[in-house]
């Protein structure tokens, strides 16, 4: 299940220069727990190409390192994480965003993300 749907107070967090995700997380008897994940841990900047850099993606690694103004945005098809980031020439793109709802999941109270 996609966690915004049962989930509340989603946030955005920087903790030893990562971001977490952050909510308050209802598991299958209802009872709330207070949850984060790192996101450095399961999204990078595709840095690899000049023409490709500066977008986020799934299975990367420490985006924070490359981003600037680093923001949550809540959208009808969740949460959107957006941020500009370095392109390999040392610039900043435009505005990037990825949904987090499309990889990461509330099973039973806990934040997992859902793979590549």
């Amino acid at each position: 299940m996609s966690f915004h749907n049962s989930c509340r107070d989603i946030h955005l967090a920087f903790e030893n220069d990562s971001t977490m995700l952050c909510c308050v997380a209802r598991d299958c008897q209802g009872a709330i727990h207070h949850r984060k994940i790192c996101l450095d841990v399961h999204i990078g900047n595709t840095d690899g190409y000049p023409h490709r850099s500066g977008w986020f993606i799934w299975g990367g690694e420490n985006f924070t390192e490359s981003a600037h103004d680093i923001r949550l945005e809540h959208t009808d098809r969740g949460p959107k994480l957006t941020a500009q980031l370095r392109m390999a020439n040392g610039g900043y793109r435009e505005r990037q965003g990825i949904f987090l709802a499309d990889k990461i999941a509330n099973e039973d109270g806990h934040l997992r993300f859902l793979g590549p």
